[in-house]
């Protein structure tokens, strides 16, 4: 099995008026998208993680005609359920899925350069039908293939290359918000909740920074 990862751009306010909004609120962003499902009617029901505050999430997709139903539930960190009516240009991006022997890989991840938005997404199929899809990507869309080769989940999963330990570990820092700037948790913080000792988290955290590392280096070759 082959995969393709490409970046799909377009001009901003083109794909949807949820992505506008979206695009011209400076305090909501869309991150990821989860899943999207086709509804009958010409509707998607879809599957999000919005960064922003909870009411102003709210505020915004009850403000745009377009969405149907929503829900934010509280604590849910910004995952975010929409439903909401299609659009030519979605439904045109979403088509070279549907009419083509691929598989998209969930989630896919949105990309902004604040000149235009995207999404990396990461085609799964033989290599003739990604060779198909790729050229059936309306023109509308600007497309830039980052790689392409046998496809295994240590690929687009970096993480599948960590330990069971490990990715607890990788967890808890990322929860308790090691990874953020400022650093919100320390080594003891993170060794006090998994019962063992600072030292041992601060080695275990740098083998899995070095495997992440080493794997997304050798992804992108």
């Amino acid at each position: 099995m082959r995969y393709a990862t490409v970046v799909v751009r377009w001009d901003a306010g083109d794909l949807h008026p949820l992505d506008d909004a979206v695009a011209n609120a400076s305090d909501v962003t869309i991150e990821t998208t989860y899943y999207i499902n086709p509804v009958r009617g010409g509707t998607y029901a879809e599957l999000s993680r919005l960064r922003g505050d909870s009411a102003r999430i709210r505020e915004l997709l009850r403000k745009t005609p377009e969405v149907l139903d929503f829900d934010v539930p509280p604590g849910s960190d910004g995952i975010t359920y929409t439903h909401y009516e299609s659009s030519p240009l979605m439904d045109a991006l979403l088509g070279v899925l549907f009419d083509h022997e691929i598989v998209l890989e969930w989630p896919v991840e949105f990309v902004d350069t604040g000149t235009d938005r995207g999404v990396r997404v990461t085609f799964l199929g033989t290599e003739r039908a990604l060779s198909a899809a790729l050229n059936d990507v309306p023109p509308d869309f600007g497309i830039e293939l980052e790689r392409m080769g046998e496809y295994s989940p240590s690929i687009s999963d970096p993480v599948a290359t960590l330990t069971d330990r490990q990715q607890e570990v990788l967890a808890v820092a990322v929860r308790e918000g090691y990874y953020e700037m400022p650093r919100e948790t320390t080594h003891r913080e993170i060794a006090d909740e998994l019962s063992v000792a600072p030292g041992t988290i601060s080695k275990q955290l740098q083998r899995i920074e070095m495997t992440l590392i080493s794997s997304l280096v050798a992804a992108s070759r």
